[in-house]
């Protein structure tokens, strides 16, 4: 075959370009540290890193979940934690008063811590994340106890029905250890053994010493559960169910307690019996927080490794080997060099060359 200057010349010059291509190459890899800076370079490359860059995404949306579920899991077990140190100061409060040696001033002192801590429970149950109240549930925008309607009298109640009928709807009697609820013009309770009370029973079948009103907005607690996906397709409720712990029981056997405290024939060592059970209550959800702490503790292992392996595939997809990439542009800037001399030397004869 009839090797020509032109066909040389064009040999010449494609290879040159084909060194350039090359150095564009490497240079691209070692300015953007990926192997490719188009998807036209490797399709295969580059779908597979969509994929693996939405997986990674995906687990970090997961790793926030988990922490959003511990600070409010903490803060949850902070908060009981907190209650069943107060109930711990009214059973030592207790046994002290039930001694006879104490005096009208010494009970009336004890009343009134007790009154304190019934505030602080009442403040406790209002504890709030990132201003969400963390013992309403799905409610969590609103304030879920009212201490004003607290240990009401029931002419506070009538007054209130007179604004506006129906607008004590849902307020609480405790009495007796039951709970009943206003509606339709009495006070109902969940067992249908227990009849109805109405206003005009006060004073008569129902002692009002012995009895005590919640307004309707007293005690609000959602019981939904508040769901937070921490993995693929796994979701834990993350709050405690308020009712759980700040139930109008409880409230209810403190303001009783606090009464018994001023009267001196009260038999204050019966209200023991009361405490204790309302702190097994309290000790029940606290081991309930600590295992729903020990699975996010786990995800969030589970995730953390998911994380490390989904990056590092990820990685291997599509970031660029520094050091190949340095040594490969030296390599291609040498052949290019070498390239140009040899163009040089070959495409060095011209026109006037032959006219001599």
């Amino acid at each position: 075959m009839r090797v020509t200057q032109t066909m040389i010349a064009n040999q010449t010059l494609r290879h040159i370009q084909s060194n350039y291509s090359q150095i564009s190459k490497y240079q691209d890899q070692l300015a953007t540290g990926k192997k490719i800076s188009r998807a036209s370079q490797d399709p295969v490359a580059a779908t597979s890193g969509m994929f693996y860059r939405t997986q990674v995404r995906e687990i970090e949306q997961f790793q926030r979940n988990i922490s959003s579920a511990q600070t409010w899991v903490e803060t949850s077990d902070q908060a009981v934690y907190d209650v069943n140190l107060a109930m711990q100061r009214v059973r030592e409060l207790t046994v002290q008063a039930s001694n006879d040696t104490y005096d009208e001033t010494q009970r009336a002192a004890v009343a009134e811590e007790i009154a304190q801590i019934i505030d602080h429970i009442a403040d406790v149950g209002n504890t709030q994340v990132n201003k969400k109240y963390i013992f309403n549930g799905t409610d969590a925008g609103e304030k879920p106890i009212a201490q004003a309607e607290f240990d009401m009298s029931i002419e506070q109640l009538t007054e209130m029905e007179g604004q506006e009928e129906g607008s004590i709807d849902g307020a609480v009697l405790y009495y007796e250890g039951n709970v009943y609820v206003w509606s339709d013009g009495a006070f109902s309770s969940d067992n249908e053994d227990l009849p109805d009370i109405s206003i005009e029973d006060f004073g008569e079948s129902v002692d009002p010493d012995k009895a005590v009103l919640f307004g309707p907005n007293a005690i609000q607690m959602n019981g939904e559960n508040v769901n937070l996906e921490l993995m693929k397709d796994v979701e834990i409720p993350v709050n405690v169910n308020g009712n759980d712990v700040f139930s109008h029981q409880m409230f209810g056997d403190l303001i009783l307690l606090q009464r018994a405290m001023t009267d001196e024939e009260a038999d204050i060592g019966h209200h023991l019996q009361t405490v204790d059970e309302h702190m097994d209550d309290i000790l029940t959800v606290e081991a309930q927080i600590g295992a729903k702490q020990n699975r996010i503790d786990l995800t969030e292992a589970r995730m953390d490794q998911q994380f490390v392996t989904a990056t590092r595939i990820m990685s291997d997809n599509e970031d660029a080997d520094i050091s190949a990439a340095i040594i490969n542009l030296v390599i291609h800037e040498s052949v290019l060099n070498a390239s140009l001399g040899a163009g040089a030397r070959i495409m060095q004869p011209s026109l006037m060359d032959f006219l001599r």
